[in-house]
């Protein structure tokens, strides 16, 4: 009877929707900074505007990340644990040193942006050591996640290239939506970048790996996973057939905003079924874990507050670059 109770005892989930925030907004706050940088070193007559909107998105995800992470954390004050017993052989305390210093070196190089005050060597300069933090950001992020082997639909090489090519696809759809000038050539490269991120998931499904075969695992039985994957098929069929009509014709401000909100939604929603989902399956017991979405700040509150937190820093931020636009004209 001890035996039965204990291989029947559900598992709590431990990973709450707070790291699904983070996961979200500091995928595309990297990405939007690499295309900054590009925008930096390969000049265009587009290049200026290109940058600022790119700076503006990656600042105000780049905020709204580490607040949502500092959430998740359970003892928030256990952060600084990472700076007094740094263990360089796991990925978290990486992430405790790239996230400040991605943080302060992208609020350097947009505030040096605005008021011009740096010179284009130093930005350059700037703009690169930004990319090398984003870099170092996008492979902690994905791999502190998949090299867990007790989570076997999470241990794939494939999930940090999956999470990076959805939060690049969004943050092209946000660009074309602030950019309308580009939007056309802006849905050819997140109808390309979704194909990519097709293939990539199919490879991952296909595999001959342990990743795979739990993933295949999940497929045959039905329940919640497989409801997860049917959404994020669908999702990512609509999308893609959106974004190649759309880089056709010349796109309406519904079309791009319906664009817009749906590839968000897709990329929120794999990073929701391998973080949430991937936790329901069992880990050590007999059982499914099951999880239901509190309202509280544990679960839909949290995931509305840090929407609307977001959506607070760009209207603040956005005034703040009209006052410094006001009094500094030159800039």
């Amino acid at each position: 009877m001890i035996i039965t109770e204990m291989l029947a005892q559900p598992q709590p989930i431990t990973w709450l929707p707070w790291a699904v925030q983070y996961f979200f907004f500091i995928g595309i706050a990297a990405c939007a900074v690499l295309l900054a940088c590009a925008a930096r070193w390969l000049r265009h007559r587009h290049s200026e505007q290109f940058e600022r909107v790119c700076l503006f998105i990656a600042l105000t995800c780049g905020i709204t990340a580490p607040l949502a992470l500092t959430a998740d954390l359970h003892q928030t004050a256990r952060f600084w644990h990472f700076y007094a017993w740094p263990t360089p052989w796991s990925w978290m305390p990486w992430g405790a040193l790239f996230l400040p210093i991605f943080t302060l070196l992208l609020g350097l190089w947009f505030l040096l942006f605005h008021l011009r005050k740096g010179n284009t060597r130093l930005l350059r300069a700037l703009a690169l050591a930004t990319a090398l933090t984003a870099i170092g950001l996008l492979l902690y992020t994905g791999r502190e996640v998949s090299v867990v082997r007790a989570r076997p639909v999470w241990f794939s090489y494939w999930l940090p290239v999956a999470m990076f090519l959805s939060a690049m696809s969004a943050l092209l759809a946000m660009l074309g939506l602030a950019l309308r000038d580009l939007a056309r050539r802006l849905l050819q490269g997140q109808a390309v970048t979704l194909v990519l991120l097709g293939a990539v998931m199919l490879a991952w499904y296909l595999g001959n790996t342990l990743s795979g075969e739990a993933l295949r695992q999940q497929w045959r039985p039905g329940g919640e996973i497989r409801l997860y994957l049917n959404a994020l098929i669908l999702l990512w069929a609509v999308t893609l057939t959106m974004s190649l009509y759309a880089s056709r014709h010349r796109p309406s401000l519904f079309i791009m905003l319906a664009n817009m909100l749906l590839v968000a939604i897709l990329c929120w929603m794999l990073r929701w079924t391998v973080l949430i989902g991937g936790q329901i399956i069992p880990k050590y017991n007999a059982l499914t874990n099951d999880y239901s979405l509190p309202m509280g700040t544990d679960g839909l509150l949290a995931i509305i507050g840090t929407f609307g937190l977001w959506l607070a820093l760009s209207i603040v931020l956005g005034e703040c670059v009209t006052w410094l636009s006001r009094r500094y004209p030159h800039a």
